[in-house]
């Protein structure tokens, strides 16, 4: 059986989930990791978020090239195959007139504007004709409102598939409210025990995504720790299920 996880960023189902992800290729399943936000920038210059961004990342205008080739170092350590689609992160989309579109990390943290509604529905349908009728796909659950989780979602929704959602981390360190609200509205929780080895893994992943550490932590010291934290909150990972 297929597993295929969407992942908003390059990053995404690493942090989240990524010591499940080794465990079921360890287990013989056929895994991939689909990045919607994957594609180039358009223009020759940024905004000031991106701007800041390449600079805290270290990569300069080459940051999705690098971002890229991070992914596939990180989906070869956890035994997943990779696809990215051509939708360009939030922070280089831009309007009709050329304006940039979230131009502050205020604007990030919201729901994609009305004038990207066309833009949800065109992924719908590449994922409606890519993904395979017996796959079980994993969405985030888009907790922390960053604007291209919450476009993910709202695109793997419309397809229409029975899905399991993951919880968008570290955000979901902040949100504890929100998993509550879940259980009280009928979700279903289901823990996927791990062994320690899948934590190493977990760890592994995270770390192959380099340029992206120091938005959540100091060092690969940090990092390791908060993923091993976050690890023992359920002995591995948990997926969630909407009411049916």
């Amino acid at each position: 059986m297929d597993w295929i996880y969407i992942s908003p960023h390059f990053d995404d189902v690493a942090l989240s989930c990524g010591g499940l992800v080794w465990q079921q290729a360890q287990d013989g399943l056929k895994v991939s990791i689909w990045t919607i936000c994957g594609g180039e920038p358009t223009g020759e210059d940024f905004s000031p978020v991106a701007e800041f961004l390449h600079q805290r990342w270290k990569t300069g205008a080459q940051a999705v090239s690098i971002r890229r080739a991070e992914d596939l170092a990180s989906c070869a350590q956890m035994g997943a195959s990779a696809r990215h689609f051509p939708i360009p992160d939030c922070i280089y989309r831009r309007g009709a007139e050329g304006q940039f579109l979230y131009p502050s990390f205020e604007a990030i943290r919201n729901a994609p504007l009305a004038s990207e509604a066309h833009l949800i529905q065109q992924l719908s349908q590449m994922l409606a004709q890519g993904l395979p009728p017996e796959a079980e796909v994993v969405c985030p659950l888009a907790l922390g409102d960053h604007v291209d989780h919450r476009l993910t979602r709202a695109a793997v929704e419309q397809v229409g598939r029975c899905l399991w959602y993951y919880a968008d981390f570290p955000y979901v360190l902040e949100e504890t409210e929100r998993l509550e609200q879940l259980t009280s509205q009928g979700w279903k929780a289901v823990d996927f025990p791990l062994p320690e080895t899948a934590l190493s893994a977990w760890q592994k992943a995270v770390a192959a995504h380099a340029s992206q550490i120091s938005t959540f932590w100091d060092d690969l010291t940090e990092m390791e720790a908060a993923i091993k934290d976050y690890f023992e909150r359920y002995r591995g990972v948990r997926l969630w299920q909407k009411p049916t």
